[in-house]
């Protein structure tokens, strides 16, 4: 198993957890393919449960940190691996709706007039750099930001963030900005952040505030069965 998994996991527990559970499914597809013994498709079962419950225990996921290990024979697993399925899809959906709502809160919807004033002001940062006293690989340190930029804002849903990191590296790459013969770039980068900050203040004032984050809930039928389990055991100018 690499270890890129985790060392490039989300800061977020709950998307830390999608990325992992997706990346042990994977694992248990791969190892179920080639399977024909009742026995060793158990065992691989069993291995998906342990590592998707030490997760679970790790990350702070509500139901799925609490839910009893898996049995201990293939003889004894009934329904578990049907109950820890429908929990874990269940959460997982959960968690996926919940942030992609909240993930509205720190992007915005820039329409194609928008868009077009943005690559306008991309398209004169750039200009002004070719034209400037910057070294090289100054010019092509700010021509591939200013790439991964543009491609930020034609996505659906620009990302506050990419944008705020993106500005204030081009501001930093610039220097002294008399001294190399970019007086000018500044201006553009301000108005580019100028145009994304405009619109999101006006989605805001078509929108409902949004939402606490909401915590996860439990599926009906593994809350309903809980306390039995634990009976039965342990579980310049500008065109516009």
């Amino acid at each position: 198993m690499t270890e890129d998994v985790y060392d490039n996991l989300p800061e977020d527990n709950e998307q830390a957890f999608v990325v992992l559970e997706a990346h042990f499914r994977e694992i248990l597809t791969q190892e179920l393919s080639n399977e024909e013994s009742n026995y060793s498709i158990w065992m691989h079962r069993a291995d998906y449960a342990n590592r998707i419950i030490a997760a679970a225990r790790s990350l702070d996921i509500l139901f799925i940190k609490d839910f009893r290990p898996p049995p201990s024979s293939n003889r004894d697993d009934s329904d578990y691996f049907i109950e820890l399925d429908r929990v874990v899809s269940n959460l997982l959906i959960q968690i996926k709706i919940n942030h992609a709502r909240r993930r509205k809160t720190f992007s915005v919807h820039l329409d194609a007039p928008e868009k077009k004033k943005i690559h306008f002001y991309i398209t004169q940062i750039r200009d002004c750099v070719a034209k400037s006293n910057l070294d090289n690989p100054k010019k092509e340190a700010i021509f591939g930001k200013l790439s991964s930029l543009q491609t930020e804002v034609d996505r659906d849903r620009t990302r506050f963030e990419i944008i705020a990191d993106a500005t204030r590296r081009l501001a930093g790459m610039a220097g002294d900005f008399e001294k190399e013969g970019l007086r000018p770039y500044l201006k553009y980068i301000l108005l580019l952040f100028g145009e994304v900050d405009a619109a999101k203040e006006a989605e805001q004032r078509q929108l409902p505030a949004p939402n606490e984050r909401k915590q996860l809930e439990a599926p009906r039928e593994a809350e309903e069965t809980k306390s039995s389990r634990h009976r039965n055991g342990p579980d310049d100018d500008i065109p516009f």
